[in-house]
């Protein structure tokens, strides 16, 4: 099969780039990258896009842009949480047409839930989603979405020792969240930090979307206390680490909230995610894109 598809992901850690091939209205991922710009960092305390991260972002929306259209598809282009909270939204966006030509779609939380829920679990159970700046909760009744993500709990705090980090992290999202009590199963994880910890707790050192390990909260703590006990530097220095290895702890300790407060035993991760949701949406609706 040919490429059916290309859709750009402007989230607020990373810009990422998916070409997919379609079959019966589903979409598979034929391959799949990523830009780290964290375009979100920052932006609880000034609440604006920083002049730096605008910059980097736009050039791998560029970069991205003209590989799309290489392969002569649609290009779908969609942001989620720091560009749907900056006040200098439209100044982005204008400057991204402008420079690049392309027209980004911003979704709302509870968007950028559906279509992650769509595309991973067919209708039956829960989809958990932890971006840079927000997470989200989505069963097929309704989609939460709270902005507490990896890189916006970064800011909040830098600390690497876990009980550190879960005493000021939990606190920080009581405040800002209202999650439910409990959630359907199956549990599914979507997004960087989740399908990190899954290859990672596979014994991966070359990711593999199709052999990822479930999590556990035993698993996950041991997990972190293993990347506690080495520097920075070093979880970046790990194969699977080097775009996350510096927020990877504040997005296990929100993945850690989200399953405690739900009461959720294990969460299965999948490779497939929003991008599949949002690339099966545009080839229902060619008019997607443009709205």
């Amino acid at each position: 099969m040919r490429p059916a598809i290309a859709v750009i992901d402007i989230g607020s850690n990373s810009v990422r780039l998916m070409i997919a091939e379609a079959e019966n209205g589903r979409v598979r991922a034929i391959s799949k990258e990523l830009d780290t710009t964290r375009l979100a960092q920052g932006i609880d305390r000034t609440g604006r896009l920083a002049e730096d991260r605008i910059v980097d972002s736009i050039r791998a929306i560029g970069a991205y842009a003209e590989k799309a259209a290489s392969f002569d598809v649609p290009v779908v282009a969609y942001a989620t949480s720091a560009v749907r909270d900056a006040e200098n939204r439209a100044d982005f966006l204008a400057r991204v047409r402008e420079q690049t030509g392309v027209r980004i779609r911003v979704l709302s939380g509870e968007e950028e839930g559906d279509y992650a829920f769509t595309a991973v679990a067919g209708g039956n159970g829960t989809v958990f989603d932890i971006g840079g700046g927000s997470f989200q909760i989505v069963t097929k009744d309704r989609a939460l979405s709270f902005p507490c993500g990896c890189v916006r709990a970064k800011a909040q705090c830098d600390a690497s020792d876990p009980k550190t980090l879960e005493t000021s992290l939990f606190a920080w999202m009581d405040v800002r969240t209202d999650v439910p009590r409990t959630v359907s199963a199956p549990v599914y994880g979507v997004g960087g930090t989740i399908t990190s910890i899954g290859a990672i707790l596979a014994g991966q050192t070359a990711y593999d979307g199709n052999r990822l390990a479930p999590i556990t909260v035993p698993r996950l703590n041991a997990l972190m206390n293993v990347l506690a006990a080495v520097s920075e530097k070093e979880r970046m220095r790990h194969p699977l680490l080097k775009k996350r290895g510096d927020v990877i702890l504040q997005g296990a300790a929100i993945l850690k909230y989200m399953m405690l407060r739900t009461n959720t035993e294990r969460v299965i991760p999948s490779d497939r995610d929003g991008m599949e949701g949002i690339a099966e949406a545009a080839l229902r609706d060619p008019a997607f894109g443009q709205l």
